[in-house]
């Protein structure tokens, strides 16, 4: 009723709060969107639920637990750990959204809570081989970037530049489709230079590429401008 996500929905029945992999898991949802789509409600949807991940699940350190602070249905002490089971554990789910985000944003949300996020379970008795996707992630954050389309979502040209982008084989490169038209109030990454006619830029931390304007180009682009 107050909107939180469950674990499980069962004929009818709720079961269990969600715990930490149900709120990172559908947070990569709509972000995995809003690179397809470029809709703003996509990315604000991500921003919302990895928002509250850490309302919910943070320690105030930087870390996270598996279990909110009022998970009163699940009793004993609350776990924390970053390792990958049979699915990718919750914090390594969170650790990609924020990554993702510091490159499709320029908001803190993305690189300081990643940056703190890997701190926080770098130290863990297991060592970081049973997390393999906490560490793509800081990977992600480091050496990722983002492929930036300026131009109008219906434009069939910037559509032809958004595939390539989406179908380029680096998972440390997201997407930013960007009509500027549905950011009155600014983009998401408002230090990139507005370009005449749909383009792609390459960017990786504060530098981006010279745009390009063709299909052919850009997959060059990416094919020569590995991280």
């Amino acid at each position: 009723a107050e909107g939180r996500l469950l674990h499980a929905w069962r004929d009818g029945r709720a079961g269990a709060r969600g715990m930490l992999d149900d709120y990172a898991a559908i947070a990569r949802a709509p972000l995995a969107l809003f690179e397809a789509s470029g809709e703003p409600a996509d990315l604000e949807a991500a921003r919302g639920l990895a928002t509250k991940a850490l309302e919910l699940f943070g320690d105030g350190l930087g870390g996270v637990y598996l279990t909110a602070a009022d998970a009163a249905d699940i009793p004993g002490p609350r776990p924390r750990h970053a390792h990958d089971g049979a699915t990718p554990s919750g914090v390594g789910l969170l650790m990609e959204v924020f990554a993702r985000l510091s490159h499709l944003t320029e908001e803190p949300l993305g690189r300081d809570a990643a940056d703190r996020l890997v701190r926080a379970f770098s130290g863990a008795p297991e060592g970081s081989a049973g997390s393999p996707l906490l560490l793509m992630g800081a990977d992600m954050l480091e050496r990722g970037g983002c492929v930036a389309i300026d131009g109008p979502l219906d434009s069939q040209a910037a559509q032809a530049l958004a595939d390539v982008a989406l179908h380029q084989p680096d998972p440390a490169l997201s997407v930013l489709r960007l009509d500027r038209r549905l950011w009155p109030n600014g983009a998401p990454r408002p230090d990139l230079p507005s370009v005449d006619g749909p383009a792609a830029m390459l960017c990786r931390g504060q530098t981006c590429s010279l745009p390009v304007t063709t299909s052919t180009a850009l997959a060059e682009l990416l094919a020569t401008s590995k991280g």
